[in-house]
């Protein structure tokens, strides 16, 4: 997140927290969907989802004026629902205590127009999926969250209980074995398929 930016949403909760209304329908616009599409990929039970991004906006609307100055608030709305997700779960007996980073995190590939021949593309779309699912879910998070939020790697860590270096190098290293699988239409098809 970009320091004006992150100045931005500390003046806006700073406002929301004195009683502005307009503050934290600015939160909720923003974030509901990129909550939605990260809360998605965690869990594919819609309804407990629904409820634990409803959980998330009720507390900060509740208790917001005695909550602390988050640094980066993406982050903050990031991790609040993740737990409100493995909390849920965990009720739900659907999840075993100590597990909550090994829970499925789901990727969806939407197929757009590329350059690539439509037979060559839908091929190598079908092999980039059984790559990706593959991949072990901690793989498959860190991947979301550095193309779909605006999360730096240190962000990333903090939700991830990761040191930032360790976040980039992993990055690094999944991209770098894409790049030699896929070789010259890695890019191309990485971003197609991944965009959700």
């Amino acid at each position: 997140m970009k320091s004006t930016e992150k100045e931005y949403w500390q003046m806006v909760w700073d406002k929301f927290r004195e009683g502005d209304r307009e503050a934290f329908r600015t939160i909720y616009n923003e974030f509901i969907d990129v909550l939605f599409a990260y809360g998605s990929k965690l869990t594919s039970n819609n309804f407990l989802l629904e409820d634990a991004i409803q959980d998330v906006f009720i507390n900060i609307y509740s208790y917001g004026k005695k909550l602390q100055h988050p640094e980066y608030l993406e982050y903050y709305l990031f991790k609040t629902l993740k737990h409100n997700i493995v909390r849920k779960l965990k009720e739900n007996r659907r999840f075993d205590y100590g597990e909550e980073n090994e829970f499925l995190f789901e990727l969806k590939f939407p197929v757009e127009e590329s350059s690539i021949d439509e037979q060559q593309l839908e091929k190598q779309i079908s092999l980039l999926k059984q790559e990706m699912k593959n991949l072990d879910s901690r793989k498959r998070e860190l991947l979301f969250l550095k193309f779909n939020s605006g999360l730096t790697y240190t962000e990333i860590g903090l939700l991830l209980d990761l040191k930032p270096d360790t976040v980039k190098k992993q990055v690094q290293r999944i991209l770098a074995y894409f790049r030699k699988r896929f070789q010259n239409n890695f890019f191309e098809l990485f971003f197609l398929c991944y965009k959700t």
